[in-house]
């Protein structure tokens, strides 16, 4: 690139859409703490806690950055910044738009740049979700699908429907202040004892949700 491409390419990347970048970044790990604590605070009958962590990728060749070494170059200010994070910051999106357009020509879709360098951009493609679980006196695990089926029916309700709700209450976050948080269930918590059952409501309370739910139990049970 030219000196004109490459003060338009730093424009875009470290003041324009750099901004909304590193404010989105921000805001999804102030959430994913949140919910982090909120997991980590149930109080369950089994003794089984959850937790989640939002996990930078690793470069995927030697011409790309690692997602931390990438966000800590993009939340500086662009005027501090040195020759060698410039060096190492414009190869890196060269390479993933480069690999997109390959992609790209490769398929039938017909995409425009644009639409590649929104796929470039996507900073939720930077990272991944990863579930934790650990029972009382024992380390933190990561969450798998070998763990998973070792649960309990309880406890799978319960892995399954705590990610599920912070997953929409992030989603809610998006909405006007004054707009309903509403989430719908069928056979709502099938499978899991009363005092998890007490734990789920009060998570769903805790998140402000709006809701309707449908029990398994009859009511000649209640």
């Amino acid at each position: 690139m030219d000196e004109q491409d490459q003060a338009l390419y730093e424009e875009i990347l470290f003041n324009s859409v750099g901004q909304k970048l590193r404010a989105r970044i921000r805001r999804a790990e102030q959430w994913v703490q949140k919910m982090k604590n909120l997991m980590e605070s149930r109080d369950t009958s089994s003794g089984l806690s959850f937790s989640i962590k939002w996990k930078p990728r690793t470069a995927d060749s030697e011409e790309e950055m690692d997602t931390v070494d990438l966000v800590h170059v993009l939340r500086q200010d662009s005027k501090l910044l040195k020759e060698a994070d410039l060096e190492k910051i414009t190869p890196h999106f060269r390479s993933k738009i480069a690999k997109a357009k390959e992609m790209i020509g490769e398929s039938n879709e017909m995409q425009t740049l644009l639409q590649v360098l929104k796929e470039v951009l996507d900073y939720r493609k930077w990272f991944s979700f990863v579930l934790y679980f650990q029972r009382e006196g024992e380390k933190k695990r990561e969450l798998n699908n070998n763990q998973f089926y070792k649960f309990s029916g309880g406890e799978k309700a319960m892995a399954m429907y705590i990610p599920l709700f912070t997953a929409c209450y992030s989603r809610y976050l998006e909405a006007d202040s004054d707009a309903p948080y509403i989430i719908s269930l069928d056979e709502a918590f099938a499978g899991v004892d009363e005092n998890n059952i007490r734990e789920m409501f009060e998570v769903v309370e805790q998140l402000g949700f709006n809701y309707i739910m449908n029990s398994q139990v009859s009511l000649g049970r209640l």
